[in-house]
């Protein structure tokens, strides 16, 4: 039987998916892994991280992790594999990207593993997880969340901050944290919005919300993070974070959406 390799990034989420897998082969893009691994390779190293899982015998393989996207345009290094992939993308858009490296493991034999089967107990159902919610935050929420769904659509980003009803920050090529930072330095009691792009597979990338997430909603003042309800995970360390630091954590679904920007219609 072949082996289970974890590609894994940057994040708390590394650590509980190798404790939910039984013994994998942990290959590491990150320069400083904050856990255990038995080789690193750059994000552009494409051909070593075949030749890797080739020489292991692995046949399945899982995503985990934060991988910086700013590195494409400065930072990493490309094998000639790498060079080729990219070569063959029309865009940069993250979901292309994902579909061609699904797509390259699986002419190779290997099959990619689904993040929402391995991470189904980090995934919140709909629903209030702590802290209380206000009318202005449900407001907020829904505003938001229709306008993360819109970025995601055009493949710009996941994440959105908004404070009555004005967008402060949207993500791109920097990543949530920076997003929640710079939404910071215009506004306090502000609300984060991360929600799954409506085209996204399930194999990588899904909407995360860690400690690390928390610590920088905190420290850049905001009040509530909402999170998509099935299509997000969402560790255990965010939750208690949240609780300690007073910060509405909420799981929404369209449905949600709907029935939040209904209530704000009535008058």
């Amino acid at each position: 039987m072949g082996k289970i390799a974890l590609i894994a990034g940057k994040g708390d989420i590394v650590n509980e998916a190798i404790a939910h897998l039984e013994d994998p082969l942990v290959i590491s893009l990150t320069d400083d892994p904050e856990y255990p691994f038995n080789y690193k390779a750059s994000p552009g190293e494409v051909g070593k991280i075949l030749k890797i899982l080739k020489k292991e015998k692995v046949t399945e393989v899982a995503f985990m992790g934060k991988v910086e996207k700013k590195g494409l345009f400065s930072g990493y290094k490309f094998d000639l594999t790498a060079i080729r992939l990219l070569a063959s993308l029309r865009s940069f858009k993250d979901d292309e990207i994902m579909n061609k490296v699904v797509e390259v493991l699986e002419k190779e034999g290997i099959r990619v593993l689904n993040q929402k089967e391995l991470l189904k107990h980090l995934i919140p159902e709909e629903g209030l997880i702590c802290g209380r919610l206000t009318q202005g935050i449900k407001r907020d929420v829904a505003f938001g969340f229709k306008v993360a769904k819109e970025i995601g659509r055009f493949g710009i980003g996941q994440t959105v901050a908004v404070k009555n009803a004005c967008v402060l920050a949207v993500e791109a090529v920097e990543g949530t944290d920076l997003t929640i930072e710079r939404a910071g330095s215009f506004a306090k009691d502000f609300v984060i919005v991360k929600v799954k792009r409506p085209k996204q597979k399930d194999f990588m990338d899904l909407p995360v919300v860690g400690d690390r997430t928390v610590i920088v909603a905190k420290e850049s003042g905001a009040c509530a993070i909402a999170l998509e309800a099935g299509e997000s995970v969402l560790t255990k360390e965010a939750v208690a974070l949240a609780q300690k630091y007073r910060i509405t954590l909420v799981a929404v679904s369209q449905r949600t959406i709907e029935r939040w920007s209904h209530e704000d219609s009535l008058p």
